[in-house]
């Protein structure tokens, strides 16, 4: 369990809030009329039957008492009431979960916190790619993170979020090599999104991919994939390779979708922890390598989010 705040007595009224993605479901507290996050721990999702039960556990956990109200952030659609997760079991009434816990909840998108914490963040909390950077507050700002799944958001100069399933949009290659890794793909999906390429299992897929193209039946998970890249394989190299080429070719595509001038962040635990591998160059260049409209993607600025818990800052922000 990750437990970075210690405190000794819980005030009264405290507002609850959730992180929940397809592996893990992150949980603290914040004091009222304050930002700072309390109590912060992590649970695997596969431990608990039920969301309820998780959350539970954290409060009786924690001995939380008082609470005033909670936002859980959620990584799948969030428009009505029954809310089932694409990248877990976990399914719910949010209605029932507010009657459980007696009292008011908010549930919101994953990324629309991912989206909502990035005005908070200082320089120390990104890493930019290139030179650009945001020249105006009142300018579109996306959010992109390859974690479980592969999340996508964006955060108006009104600060409306705009709610996206866009890991879901069609992979389109822009090379011969990545033609012949979408043919070795359609042997395993009937439909190849960008998802399936950008997140811990796009990892695995681009090491599998890579492996058959030389004529190799191999399989490792992502963690393996990182390691073997680390150690100097071949495949794993390629495939982390493609990886970052991939997410930088989305990335210039998310800024020409929403206009976001205000830049496009990249978020989501896969691409922090490998940094060491990182291209910055080609990940620049595939994601300014737009055309006509290269200029465009030149100007815009582009970083990566480095601070530990975006999506329970976000909630903050929600709340």
């Amino acid at each position: 369990m990750n437990k970075t705040v210690q405190i000794n007595n819980i005030p009264r009224g405290v507002r609850l809030v959730g992180d929940i993605g397809g592996t893990n479901a992150r949980f603290a507290f914040v004091e009222e009329g304050s930002k700072d996050l309390n109590r912060i721990e992590n649970f695997p999702c596969a431990s608990f039957l039920h969301f309820i039960d998780a959350i539970l556990h954290y409060i009786k956990r924690n001995d939380i008492k008082n609470i005033n109200c909670a936002c859980f952030a959620v990584a799948g659609p969030v428009g009505q009431d029954w809310i089932d997760l694409p990248n877990n079991h976990w399914a719910f009434s949010c209605g029932e979960i507010e009657a459980q816990l007696g009292i008011r909840v908010s549930i919101i998108n994953d990324f629309s916190a991912q989206a909502l914490c990035i005005s908070a963040l200082d320089e120390a909390e990104l890493r930019w790619l290139g030179s650009a950077r945001p020249l105006l507050a009142a300018t579109v700002k996306a959010v992109l993170g390859p974690g479980t799944g592969l999340g996508v958001s964006a955060i108006m100069p009104s600060g409306d979020i705009v709610p996206s399933e866009g890991g879901h949009v069609s992979f389109a290659p822009q090379s011969p090599h990545e033609i012949e890794l979408l043919k070795q793909l359609w042997t395993r999906y009937e439909r190849v999104s960008v998802e399936r390429l950008l997140s811990g299992m796009g990892l695995a897929n681009l090491y599998w991919a890579n492996c058959r193209l030389a004529g190799l039946e191999r399989e490792l998970d992502a963690p393996g994939v990182t390691a073997g890249a680390r150690e100097g394989d071949e495949y794993c190299r390629l495939a982390v390779a493609d990886f970052y080429a991939i997410l930088g070719s989305v990335a210039g595509d998310l800024a020409l979708t929403m206009g976001a001038t205000g830049g496009v962040y990249i978020s989501g635990g896969i691409v922090p922890a490998m940094l060491d591998l990182l291209d910055e160059n080609i990940f620049r260049a595939r994601f300014n390598d737009k055309g006509r409209f290269k200029r465009v993607c030149e100007d815009a600025p582009l970083a990566i989010i480095l601070v530990a818990y975006p999506g329970l800052l976000g909630c903050v922000a929600a709340l």
